[in-house]
């Protein structure tokens, strides 16, 4: 398994390879999650979500309370940004 150098802003490169394989370009945006393994990197498929993909989510965060609860004041913060206009444009 080949390991990648955290830069000193905590960022990393997705490997091109990678990238290509799950569809990213420059300028789309990913999710980030916490899996059992470790972190799991999503394309964010904006508007296109299958109905499955939703349950599944659903049935994912449904088991855990708590995470449903962090998952909502994220998701209103970054509301909250993006109408302060402190989110760039796509």
């Amino acid at each position: 398994m080949k390991t990648y150098q955290v830069t000193r802003k905590l960022q990393v490169t997705i490997p091109k390879k990678i990238a290509e394989k799950i569809g990213i370009k420059p300028g789309d945006s990913v999710i980030l999650e916490e899996g059992e393994d470790g972190i799991v990197i999503k394309k964010v498929r904006e508007g296109k979500e299958k109905p499955e993909e939703l349950i599944s989510v659903i049935e994912d965060f449904a088991t855990d309370v708590a995470k449903v609860r962090k998952r909502i004041k994220e998701a209103g913060e970054a509301l909250n940004e993006g109408l302060s206009g402190n989110i760039p444009a796509q």
